[in-house]
């Protein structure tokens, strides 16, 4: 089960579980709501902490000995940090633990002062982080002049599989500068949060136990033996031992669950691999992790060793496997240029490739998910401003690093040749007739409901999708893929273009499905595969980055019994008229409190997105007196003022919604577009249907009517209602104002310039205010005396 939270701490999940409990649960930090595409995206952010891929820093280590090195050495068999204390932008940490680490990057050194390092902050400090970080890696760029063939490759597959976070830092240790580092994320409980939802389950490297720095298995002739790449060696935990180094684990028997996958993986028959192994391993993730390794040439990798360079991750809440990507400075050498998409499926001792890619469907989908890679991370435009950006950044670093394993042309030259290696490897697999095949386009996918496209359904309805598709060989199926939980695999239903599937007409190109109904607050994630009707079945996906990344609603949260807090007028389209604290004309939400008594606002929420409830949490202890207003400025500035939400409103038409503290909508106006600088408002106040009509900017939201209110001038009185003083506000210049009742009485007449009139000596009631221009013009508005 997935855990839910509190109200308080709701942001940044109710949008996917919309419940209300009394546990906390956040989001991980590499899943990201696309509002604007209606989907939710993996991979897709930027680190802008200790990861920035944009800045260099510098780490400091300062051994208590001299001859640190030696210790280095001497303890890299048996894995056992030294103490140093390390500084980082302006911060000390005591006793953080320093290892030489590696394999070949460390044995093909012999006799180079650099060495590649692990740093684990808590080895001697129980609990000490760099910002949440308890280990990281300082690699040395061994075969890898550019300084950039690992840190691009991570930089780009963490679109599409779980990878870890890349930087780079200057090293100093003991006051001798040690160079420039990629600094790499570890493969740590830290990065399964990350990515997953949570760091339970139980993690692997396919490595050997005994090596050491980390490393071991030994290589070369090992490589692809059938041990460590998820083969079926055995039924015992011992049998597996051997291969696994166990790095952690939440679970009393983790070794079952590698055992039990392993097994269906390797000894299921292949018609049936489609219905079991998707319950022990994560299959698209896997093709997904197969793709990117062969489509930048991973010479560090399972689709090449079949065993030391990739981890294996056990995801407790669906009970799946999970390839992880792990070590990327072997990527796009010449050795990997020529291989074929397809390196290494003839190879039994490889069951990733052998296995799946025997699979007609999963080899589709493997051949989809590989052109969305070429397109989208080999591109010649991208890929070549992307390596002199960096190229650039890190250049004077490299120059000025005495430590580096190659000579500072040598940089030069293969900071210059990494893009025509990319485009090399990009010919290479496009090449391949298999890859190199157009499918289907599909484009215009929509949920519908009965509120409309992309409205939050209520509970138990069902909802529509549609999806254009266009074909060069004709459609051979449609598939719609569902789930209402935020992992797991997903459930199919066929979609089409029979005129009888909510689709238009039969044969338009406009295929429907229909998703079945959930209850208040659940999320569905959906995506659609095409199949063309050629005899291969090419796939093709939308999202493009299925199944991480998937389009998701939310069911409507249920509307509350009754409240007195109502969205009263908006202002969508403001250009000209009331402005803010900044000066600025900003859209706004005017609120209003239509009871009797005060309501406090704490956890209140405003958005303009019917799938993400929480956007905008007005401000705690916010106290909205009975009959008052509250203006709410939708302008994405909170840095202006605790009233500035951080949405703005659109011209053209959307939905507002306004959350209460028990997690039920209290009020909603769906708009279409608006004029400018003409309000959207409830008349009569507070009750009242939304009309368009002139703004009255916190105040009361009726007239004496259209024909006696001037167009040549605006007028505002507040507060309205009042019981004493109101003021007036207008753009012109008045000769006098006057005041009369119900009955036409003049009651208040003045002929200076003052804008604030006394009216508590008036009887309650209803007054016209009458604002005479020095022109002549004349304005009214109707004031409600308490």
């Amino acid at each position: 089960m997935i855990k839910k939270t509190t109200l308080r701490s709701l942001a940044a999940i109710f949008i996917f579980l919309g419940t209300l409990s009394a546990s906390a649960q956040n989001l991980p930090n590499q899943w990201f709501l696309n509002e604007a595409e209606h989907q939710l995206q993996l991979g897709k952010l930027t680190d802008n902490g200790v990861f920035n891929p944009d800045e260099i820093k510098t780490i400091y280590l300062e051994f208590p000995s001299s001859n640190w090195f030696t210790q280095l050495t001497q303890n890299y068999t048996s894995g056992t940090d030294i103490a140093a204390t390390m500084t980082y932008d302006g911060q000390t940490y005591e006793q953080v633990g320093v290892g030489f680490r590696g394999n070949t990057s460390y044995m093909m050194v012999n006799g180079e002062d650099k060495k590649s390092f692990n740093i684990n902050m808590d080895t001697f400090i129980t609990g000490q982080t760099l910002d949440g970080y308890d280990s990281f890696n300082l690699n040395n760029c061994f075969e890898d002049p550019s300084f950039l063939r690992e840190f691009l490759y991570l930089y780009l597959i963490h679109n599409h599989i779980p990878a870890a976070k890349v930087c780079f830092v200057e090293l100093v240790i003991n006051d001798v500068p040690w160079g420039l580092y990629p600094m790499v994320q570890q493969l740590d409980g830290k990065f399964a949060s990350d990515w997953f939802l949570s760091n339970d389950g139980t993690r692997w490297r396919a490595d050997a136990p005994s090596g050491g720095g980390g490393g071991g298995g030994g290589g070369g002739p090992q490589w692809g033996d059938g041990t460590a790449a998820l083969n079926d060696v055995g039924d015992l935990s011992t049998d597996y031992d051997n291969y696994y180094t166990l790095k952690s684990s939440t679970v009393a028997d983790p070794w079952q669950n590698l055992i039990n996958t392993c097994d269906v993986l390797n000894n299921t028959p292949l018609a049936d691999l489609p219905n079991e192994l998707p319950a022990v391993l994560d299959v698209d993730r896997a093709l997904w992790h197969i793709a990117c390794e062969n489509a930048f040439g991973d010479d560090d990798s399972y689709i090449m060793k079949g065993k030391m360079d990739y981890f294996v991750f056990w995801e407790i809440e669906s009970g799946r496997i999970t390839p992880i990507e792990y070590d990327g400075n072997s990527v796009l050498l010449t050795e990997s240029s020529t291989w074929s998409p397809f390196y290494h499926a003839d190879n039994v001792n490889y069951p990733l490739i052998n296995r799946l890619l025997a699979v007609p469907a999963y080899r589709q989908r493997y051949l989809a998910h590989m052109r969305t890679i070429v397109e989208e991370l080999i591109d010649v435009t991208l890929d070549e401003q992307l390596i002199a950006d960096f190229g650039t950044m890190i250049d004077s670093h490299v120059s000025a690093d005495t430590k580096k394993l190659y000579s500072y042309s040598s940089f030069l030259t293969d900071v210059t040749g990494l893009n025509s290696k990319l485009q090399t490897r990009r010919n290479t697999i496009m090449a391949n007739a298999e890859v190199n095949t157009t499918g289907a386009t599909i484009s215009n996918v929509t949920m519908t409901s009965t509120g409309g496209s992309w409205i939050s359904p209520v509970s138990n309805e069902q909802v529509t999708i549609t999806a254009e598709i266009d074909s060069p060989d004709g459609i051979n199926a449609v598939n719609l893929y569902y789930s209402s939980e935020l992992v797991g695999n997903f459930s199919k239903v066929l979609m089409l273009d029979d005129g009888n599937s909510n689709d238009g007409v039969a044969g338009d190109g406009v295929f429907g499905g229909t998703l079945p109904g959930l209850t208040t607050g659940e999320m569905m994630r959906f995506y659609v595969e095409a199949l063309e009707n050629n005899t291969a079945k090419t796939a093709t996906y939308s999202p493009v980055g299925a199944e991480h990344d998937v389009y998701i609603y939310t069911v409507s949260v249920a509307w509350a019994n009754s409240t007195d807090v109502v969205i009263n007028e908006i202002m969508a389209n403001n250009d000209s008229g009331e402005i803010d604290e900044a000066g600025e004309n900003e859209d706004w939400i005017e609120l209003y409190n239509k009871g009797i008594q005060s309501v406090n606002l704490t956890d209140y929420f405003l958005t303009d997105n019917t799938t993400n409830l929480t956007k905008w949490q007005l401000p705690d202890n916010t106290l909205l007196a009975a009959d008052d207003y509250l203006i709410i400025w939708a302008d994405e500035d909170s840095a202006q003022g605790s009233l500035h939400a951080n949405f703005k409103l659109s011209a053209s038409g959307e939905a507002v919604t306004l959350l209460n503290n028990q997690g039920l909508i209290a009020d909603q106006v769906i708009y279409e577009a608006q004029q400018s600088d003409m309000g959207f408002a409830r008349i009569p106040n507070g009750v009242g249907s939304f009309v368009e009509h002139t703004p009255t900017f916190s105040m009361y939201n009726e007239y004496v009517s259209v024909g006696e209110i001037s167009s040549q001038g605006k007028l505002v009185a507040y507060p309205n209602p009042t019981d004493e003083v109101i003021m007036i506000k207008t753009n012109m210049t008045f000769s006098r104002i006057d005041i009369v009742n119900v009955m036409g009485t003049l009651v208040y007449t003045s002929t200076t310039s003052q804008r604030s009139i006394d009216m508590s000596d008036l009887a309650s009631g209803q007054y016209i205010v009458r604002c005479t221009g020095m022109d002549g013009s004349i304005s009214n508005i109707k004031v409600i005396k308490k």
